[in-house]
């Protein structure tokens, strides 16, 4: 009998780090995505357009979640106002990560997501109350010297340091810190379909005020649908899906397994991301074109596998 209950704990395991594992997976097909179609469909490098549309996709999905949770006026006027802004800092977080992706290569971009805890244990610190340990201070200074490591280029005139897409990615993981810890702190009280639906208003009408007031944001997005590219609006279409699905099976494998181990599965991603890059880059290069010179791998592998141990040490 305790037999039985050992295999079955061992497939119960088994199960949820399988599940687990396919978020970073789908968040790594989506970052490909979105370079060959800032390479290939969006010329001019329309970031305005995706913005604006993945944004509205959100509206769609609302209606979707009311059906889910009807009801989404169960907050104060606070906590309704700080979830819309979870949703705006969000958009802003994609934003960033869109430019940065337009500058570097996706292997050299997405490893940087790893300093979203970073920043996620410091601000629930502040705001939350909680405690960080030795490991997970050390962790966070392990992960520091990973992304350091591929915030640097070599090129005729030496060592570059890559600032703007430093910057740039530095910004989205911060704010998407923000999002996750003011979610975490109303969607433990209210819920977590309330709180994901007033997420979607804020991510909504982030894409709304973009299409008004930024005139370059607003001439990508009409021009479009004017020239007809539907392959790009399906591609968009396809990144939105393929990142609300992957944060999705996050949230289920949570149920499953302690979140620190989920997180950590979560850290897959840039070896994904690096892997898909060489296979496409050999045998799809139309798809996409990442430098295979063995400095930049040596600079990759090492960035990434830093970041993997910082990781592991603040999971425990």
């Amino acid at each position: 009998m305790a037999e039985l209950k050992a295999i079955s704990g061992e497939v119960s395991i088994m199960s949820w780090f399988f599940i687990a594992l396919c978020a970073p997976f789908l968040l790594a097909c989506a970052n490909h995505n979105d370079k060959f179609l800032l390479s290939r469909y969006l010329e001019q490098k329309s970031i305005g357009s995706i913005v604006i549309l993945s944004s509205l996709f959100s509206g769609a999905v609302i209606p979707i979640l009311l059906f889910i949770q009807p009801d989404v006026d169960d907050v104060s006027f606070v906590q309704g106002t700080a979830l819309v802004a979870t949703g705006v800092s969000s958009v802003f977080a994609g934003v960033f990560y869109l430019y940065a992706l337009d500058i570097d290569e996706a292997s050299f971009v997405t490893p940087f997501y790893q300093t979203v805890p970073i920043f996620a244990y410091f601000l629930g610190y502040l705001i939350l109350g909680e405690t960080i340990t030795f490991a997970q201070g050390l962790g966070s200074f392990v992960i520091i010297v990973g992304a350091l490591a591929l915030s640097f280029e070599s090129g005729r005139r030496g060592m570059r340091f890559k600032r703007n897409v430093v910057a740039l990615m530095l910004g989205a993981s911060f704010l998407s810190a923000v999002n996750g810890v003011i979610f975490k702190l109303i969607a433990v009280d209210k819920g977590f379909w309330v709180s994901l639906s007033w997420g979607f208003v804020g991510q909504t009408m982030t894409g709304l005020a973009l299409l008004v007031i930024v005139p370059s944001y607003r001439r990508d997005f009409l021009d479009l649908f004017q020239q007809s590219k539907v392959a790009a609006v399906g591609l968009i279409a396809l990144s939105k899906t393929l990142f609300s699905v992957s944060e999705a099976v996050t949230l289920y494998a949570t149920l499953l397994a302690p979140v620190a181990l989920v997180l950590l599965v979560n850290s897959f991603q840039p070896l994904f991301v690096f892997a898909f890059g060489i296979v496409l880059t050999l045998f799809f290069p139309r798809v996409a074109k990442e430098s295979l010179d063995r400095t930049k791998m040596l600079q990759k592998g090492l960035g990434i596998c830093l970041m993997l141990v910082g990781g592991y040490m603040i999971s425990r």
